[in-house]
């Protein structure tokens, strides 16, 4: 872990590629791990910029949860639409959404119901239901781990709090399901989709629905003859 100024700087946990550090933007996923006294956690750290769209999704697609960051200053963007997506599509259920940089707007009440306001028209669309918004600070650390004294209008949990009371299920998922990550096209003649059987087989015959579309396809052929695990 870094520090700017004297001060910890918890972006320095996440971000080891000396590129990101320069930049002060996430490019890769970075895992790291860490245990409370209630739950152990394995984070994937996400890019958020748009030119690594395809990074996130690769992080997304081993994910339980989503914490979404949302600028104070900015709000809802549509990126933070793209991403929601995304990880609804990767069958996540459970958001929180991080409106961070509060110190930047003055811990201000109003923009934070402001932008809650925005965060649940879009949850709504997406028939999101299990979603918490929480103000937060990451640089002066108010609401991750323990209670803002800046904001005291906000009287929910804290993130962490959040993360560790949080029910996730795994589910069954007896069938076959891969989430895409990239589109494999080594010549002009040949398009692929490559990504990581996450449940279930598949066999030659066997029909796959694939989605958002609902279009469907029948599996030809694969290599070695046996069923993909």
């Amino acid at each position: 872990m870094g520090s700017r100024g004297g001060e910890i700087d918890y972006s320095l946990l996440l971000d080891g590629l000396m590129a990101e550090r320069e930049q002060g933007i996430t490019i890769d996923v970075a895992y790291r791990y860490f245990t409370t006294e209630k739950r152990s956690f394995i984070v994937a750290d996400t890019p958020g910029h748009e030119e690594y769209t395809r990074n996130m999704a690769v992080g997304a697609s081993f994910a339980q949860l989503a914490i979404i960051l949302v600028d104070a200053k900015q709000g809802v963007l549509v990126q933070t639409r793209r991403h929601l997506r995304i990880c609804s599509l990767m069958g996540i259920r459970h958001f929180i959404f991080a409106v961070n940089k509060m110190d930047l707007a003055d811990y201000s009440q109003e923009r934070f119901e402001e932008i809650s306001r925005s965060i649940r028209a879009l949850t709504e669309d997406l028939s999101l239901k299990h979603v918490t918004i929480i103000p937060v600070s990451a640089t002066e650390g108010d609401n991750v781990t323990v209670k803002s004294d800046h904001m005291p209008w906000y009287q929910g949990e804290t993130l962490l709090s959040c993360l560790e009371q949080t029910e996730v299920t795994e589910d069954a998922g007896s069938g076959f399901y891969m989430p895409v990550q990239r589109v494999c096209r080594p010549d002009h003649e040949f398009r692929g989709f490559q990504g990581q059987v996450e449940s279930g087989t598949v066999t030659v015959g066997q029909s796959l629905t694939v989605l958002p579309g609902n279009e469907t396809a029948k599996v030809k052929k694969h290599p070695g003859g046996r069923p993909v695990r």
